[in-house]
């Protein structure tokens, strides 16, 4: 993401538990808690819409098929790491039911 705020900004203030803004801190570095956080945030928001547009799309068309999603990630992975020249992912990532 873009870390530069472009666009207007405004000021609020955020209660978050010590350890929380401790973390953000150390991770935020350089970028400042701000950014992070506004990052953080637009993320958030995107996931939302994400998941607002699937609900949408499945109220009209039914529910996503599983194994479907599955076979693509599995294509999508393997595009990728032909790409990079790598080897295949290892499976680390989270489980998935066929």
């Amino acid at each position: 993401m873009d870390s530069s705020r472009a666009g207007r900004t405004g000021v609020t203030s955020v209660s978050l538990r010590v350890e929380t803004l401790e973390a953000v801190r150390t991770r935020a570095g350089k970028q400042g808690v701000s950014s992070y956080i506004e990052e953080a945030v637009q993320r958030q928001l995107q996931r939302e819409a994400v998941d607002e547009y699937i609900a949408a799309a499945e109220a009209d068309h039914g529910p996503v098929d599983p194994a479907e999603v599955a076979d693509r990630a599995d294509r999508i992975r393997a595009h990728h790491t032909a790409r990079r020249g790598g080897e295949a992912p290892t499976g680390d990532g989270p489980p998935r039911t066929r």
